[in-house]
């Protein structure tokens, strides 16, 4: 019976941590993957914009020879398609960009987030958004993510590749001048605490009191978490 509560306080726990934002970009491709259109074209690309950390949503491009112009746009955001179109113009390259094979993708835009964050701790470098794009590099032949930061201006200032296939950092990410870096911290500026806080408080407040209700109904008391508000 123990072991069936710290399982569903386990699934709780992930379920919150990927509902920041517009959740896992896995969680994406696989709503994507499992509709009728997608049953004959390939997934290209999944890219998402503006994270703090997250992204509000995903934009997933197919190369899809029934849509119009060869491409299908879907966005998606916690796993629900939010729009789904055939794009006329501006995506003529995306037809022709080599497919992504879901079976080597294991690494999480959540894993990027943390990957890329030590990488600009370490380098000094404060960064106030971050866009995540996830393609197949036609050299590599295999899934990588490329990743960009910027500042609270708009000023792209790194950028970092890392492949989506284990998490190896293929290019680190590039510190900005001396000047710029200043004695400022590095990292997510003003977010990763509060992202991790916030997340932190959810976890509490959802998993402990579920989970209790579940060990109340399952033994006959309840050891875990707050009593459901009357």
């Amino acid at each position: 019976m123990k072991k069936l509560v710290v399982c569903l306080a386990v699934l709780l726990c992930s379920k919150v941590a990927f509902g920041v934002g517009g959740g896992s970009a896995l969680h994406a491709l696989q709503t994507v993957s499992a509709q009728e259109f997608a049953k004959n074209a390939t997934i290209v690309e999944i890219k998402g914009i503006r994270g703090e950390p997250m992204p509000a949503e995903w934009t997933v491009l197919l190369s899809d020879p029934s849509a119009r112009g060869g491409v299908r746009e879907v966005v998606v955001a916690s796993g629900r398609i939010l729009s789904e179109r055939a794009p006329m113009h501006g995506f003529t390259e995306v037809a022709n960009l080599p497919p992504i094979d879901m079976q080597k993708v294991s690494i999480d835009a959540g894993n990027v987030f943390q990957n890329v964050n030590q990488q600009a701790d370490s380098g000094k470098m404060g960064f106030h958004w971050i866009d995540y794009t996830l393609r197949t590099d036609p050299q590599l032949m295999q899934p990588v993510w490329t990743v960009r930061v910027f500042d609270k201006l708009g000023s792209e200032i790194g950028q970092s590749k890392i492949s989506a296939d284990g998490g190896a950092i293929i290019e680190p990410l590039v510190n900005p001048s001396q000047e710029s870096r200043g004695k400022r911290p590095g990292g997510l500026v003003g977010r990763v605490i509060d992202f991790s806080e916030s997340t932190g408080r959810k976890i509490g407040d959802a998993t402990l009191l579920t989970v209790g209700n579940v060990q109340e109904f399952f033994v006959g008391e309840r050891t875990v978490g707050p009593k459901d508000r009357e």
